[in-house]
């Protein structure tokens, strides 16, 4: 009622001085309940008593709760103050008001836990920046609903779900290792093959200057490998090789195109070298492309695979014929590949019965 006649009733100074005496004093009530009716009813209200907000700002975690997640009293400069110096529940309130500024909403990604920054993602009329979303991706990839939040955002840009992949093949990895699974070296292998295989699943769907900066990430982390490009080869993604040749060489794209259209493979040879790639490598990737330029894919997800298995089949026969021992490991890789090819190969004869069974 105290708080009806402050809000409802028009007072003089003096009548409204005391108003705010008595609602003062009622923060020392003993019991919750008075402390938390009294915060429902000044939590939407502009006009509330700034002293009387900020101690039910401070007061028990629920009470508090209804405070930060609504009081228009309180300014940008306490909330920022509050989620840093707060405790997790706070900031999740904050997370969840009508209005987060950009400046708030940065803070919360810098301190916030998974749940504070889950709530920021979720609330249409919080202000992210590129920024923040970089920051939470950073620090909570590894956290399964952040990911699935972060990932839900239409404007994420390609690099940062590259990364968000990554968190969730560590996680996995990490899951394998404590479980013991596998053997530490087979899980490594497991998990570096499933990180490709997302990677090139990512890249078919990016086109232009999304690919290009997914690509040039991937080359300033040392991650563009001739495995990565030969399993991209063979799951029709030329553009993926051509964008990865031309940042490793330094070469613009419309000349990568035409070196690689040289049927004597040396134009080929010749980009790979200025890329500096490994040389045992190189008769592989020519293989594939061979393949490429002789019989591209008619569209088909089974004309696809098939012509990714003759590719890693015609690799396979060079590394018997002509490479030894420092290079098995990059073909062991290969040998993977076409077993991965096969059995996709043999996915798609099947019509989908497994599945279906």
């Amino acid at each position: 009622m105290l708080v009806r006649v402050y809000l409802e009733t028009p007072l003089d100074e003096r009548n409204r001085a005391d108003a705010i005496i008595a609602l003062t004093a009622i923060l020392d009530d003993p019991s919750a309940r008075v402390r938390r009716v009294m915060a429902e009813g000044l939590a939407d209200a502009p006009a509330a008593p700034p002293v009387v907000i900020r101690a039910l700002a401070e007061d028990q975690a629920d009470i508090a709760a209804i405070i930060l997640s609504r009081s228009p009293v309180l300014r940008e400069s306490e909330l920022v103050d509050i989620v840093g110096g707060g405790y997790e529940r706070a900031r999740v309130a904050i997370a969840t008001r009508p209005q987060v500024s950009v400046g708030l909403a940065a803070a919360i990604a810098e301190v916030g836990g998974p749940e504070a920054c889950v709530a920021l993602l979720d609330n249409p009329g919080a202000s992210v920046t590129m920024t923040a979303l970089r920051r939470m991706v950073d620090r909570h990839r590894h956290d399964a609903t952040v990911r699935n939040a972060l990932l839900e955002r239409s404007e994420l840009p390609v690099t940062l779900r590259q990364k968000l992949i990554d968190g969730l093949s560590d996680a996995l990895g990490e899951l394998v290792a404590f479980h013991d699974w596998m053997p530490p070296e087979r899980a490594k292998k497991v998990m570096a093959d499933a990180r490709d295989r997302a990677v090139i699943d990512l890249a078919m769907t990016c086109e232009g200057a999304r690919l290009r900066s997914l690509v040039d990430m991937l080359v300033s982390e040392r991650r563009m490998t001739p495995a990565l490009m030969i399993r991209a080869l063979c799951l029709g993604n030329v553009q993926f090789v051509e964008e990865a040749l031309s940042i490793l060489s330094g070469t613009p794209v419309k000349r990568v195109l035409a070196l690689l259209d040289d049927h004597s493979g040396r134009g080929l040879a010749a980009l790979y070298r200025r890329a500096k790639l490994p040389a045992a490598s190189l008769p592989a990737l020519r293989a594939v492309v061979a393949v490429l330029r002789e019989d591209a894919p008619d569209g088909s997800l089974r004309g696809q695979v098939r012509m990714g298995q003759r590719m890693l089949e015609r690799a396979l026969t060079l590394h018997q014929s002509f490479t030894k021992g420092e290079v098995d490991e990059f073909f062991a890789l290969i040998g993977r590949l076409a077993a991965e090819a096969a059995r996709e190969e043999a996915r798609s004869e099947a019509g989908g019965y497994f599945r279906a069974a």
